[in-house]
């Protein structure tokens, strides 16, 4: 059974964490990864640009010169795309950019990248650490002796933990979410995800597995804080 290492509330090493089955086993192929990875940054698309094309474009339909006799070239209405003023050929307009990808597929995808994270030790479970009120700096500190301070990190908290969530979202390195907002391009951004104990817990069971109360290996045996 794979393991993932327990911090207590001082960003110290308290002992593990048993990684659900499912999770420790997902294998998924990388070109299934990129394609969820794909649809989720396409669905992200706002899909608002918009250009006018000629019949949009206000100017009279008047032919601009006589055809014969200038010694110029042939034009018609100053509305062609050619003229100054004149419609964008092939433009954008407003689209969808939603793709649709089963369900089965963005668990699997979502389970392999977090996988990849297990298996370079860069997934780690934080306990006991509590903000009586927003404290960038307590979190700075905290990550510092995690020596998680100089990388990209996904900090997953769930919803109650409102003053780590507020504490953490102004660090440019930090992406500070609840276990139900996150995706997998959160995880495929981040070089390292931290969980609080109720984040593992809401996450274990989104990969399917169990609880995620498991005991520690070593340490306190029912692995909380020391």
């Amino acid at each position: 059974m794979a393991e993932i290492k327990l911090f207590n509330g001082s960003g110290q090493a308290s002992g593990t964490v048993e990684v659900p089955e499912k999770l420790a086993s997902a294998k998924s192929k990388m070109a299934l990864v990129h394609q969820v990875a794909v649809a989720e940054l396409a669905g992200r698309r706002q899909g608002t640009a918009s250009t006018l094309r000629r019949d949009e474009v206000q100017g009279s339909g008047v032919k601009v010169r006589r055809q014969k006799g200038t010694g110029r070239s042939r034009q018609g209405d100053k509305r062609v795309p050619h003229f100054r003023g004149g419609g964008v050929v092939h433009g954008p307009k407003p689209r969808d950019y939603h793709q649709n990808t089963p369900r089965k597929m963005r668990q699997a995808a979502f389970r392999t990248a977090l996988n990849s994270r297990v298996q370079n030790d860069l997934l780690f479970v934080l306990d006991g650490f509590q903000l009586d009120a927003p404290k960038t700096k307590q979190v700075v500190t905290l990550l510092g002796s995690m020596g998680l301070g100089e990388k990209k990190l996904l900090f997953l908290t769930s919803e109650a933990d409102t003053n780590v969530l507020l504490s953490a979202r102004n660090l440019p390195k930090v992406r500070v979410q609840a276990v139900n907002q996150t995706s997998l391009v959160d995880v495929l951004w981040s070089e390292a995800v931290l969980c609080t104990r109720s984040a593992w817990n809401e996450l274990s069971q989104r990969v399917g597995g169990d609880n995620g109360n498991a005991a520690s290996s070593t340490g306190d045996a029912s692995g909380e804080a020391a």
